[in-house]
């Protein structure tokens, strides 16, 4: 399992300190899916940053089956695809850049590309640029791109964020699909609530900064999951309660007035 253990991060700014983490704790189970939910500013995107070793933490570990998290390959899906994706590079080779950088041959490579796109069942041109894809297909090379290295650990922050509704239901089905076919330790990072339930096993609400865990969410929706689930008494009845707890933290604040 990846365990952090007292993990803490602040940042210092203008002579001010601000305290993202004080004594943070979370266990993920090895190929569980976990969504992080939690208000705007509250430290999730910090959260992944630290988990994929792009901070460090002022304090505290991550470890993966009581060993360091920072030898474990990790992939990596950022909000939006139009600043991660290269623009002159084919499709192919954005999808196995992160070969390129272990210094593995063209041939082997494209032998890769191929049997990730058979398996979960691509059908664009290879040969194409990002340009000539639409936002859902460019966002869908994202996450391939993230698969390529055969990763331990699936990290994704809000990657869906900078797409349309309509494209977004697409991709929940996609990505879903993507786990229940590889069960890889996912982490995904969420401000919106029907994608944290429609994608996850457990969702783990947190607080405003200092972020602590306010609770965390068993999931009991079976897979596969369809974009009907949605409409279904059950997935309203666990929105509505996260929802009411996630309102009474936020009405807790401060927030009242702005809201009200």
């Amino acid at each position: 399992m990846i365990e952090i253990k007292n993990l803490k991060k602040a940042y210092h700014n203008n002579q001010q300190t601000v305290e993202v983490f004080g004594d943070f704790n979370l266990n993920v189970n090895d190929g569980e899916f976990i969504t992080i939910f939690g208000p705007n500013g509250c430290g999730k995107t910090t959260l992944l940053n630290i988990v994929a070793g792009i901070l460090t933490p002022d304090f505290g570990e991550i470890n993966y089956n009581n060993k360091p998290i920072d030898s474990l390959r990790i992939g990596f899906v950022f909000q939006d695809y139009r600043n991660s994706l290269f623009p002159w590079l084919r499709i192919k080779d954005n999808i196995s850049f992160p070969l390129r950088l272990k210094n593995i041959d063209r041939k082997s490579r494209d032998d890769e590309v191929a049997k990730m796109c058979k398996k979960f069942s691509c059908t664009f041109n290879l040969e194409s640029f990002p340009y000539e894809l639409s936002g859902g297909q460019q966002q869908f090379i994202s996450l391939l791109r993230g698969l390529i290295i055969n990763p331990k650990v699936y990290l994704l922050d809000e990657p869906f964020s900078s797409l349309d509704y309509q494209t977004t239901l697409s991709m929940l089905e996609k990505l879903s699909e993507i786990w229940q076919k590889t069960k890889i330790t996912t982490l995904f990072v969420s401000h919106e609530i029907d994608e944290a339930i429609f994608l996850s096993q457990r969702i783990v609400l947190l607080s405003n900064k200092p972020s602590s865990i306010i609770k965390i969410f068993d999931n009991p929706l079976p897979y596969p999951r369809k974009i009907s689930l949605l409409g279904t008494p059950e997935f309203a009845k666990l929105k509505k309660e996260i929802l009411n707890i996630y309102s009474q933290e936020i009405l807790g604040t401060g927030v009242r007035s702005a809201i009200s």
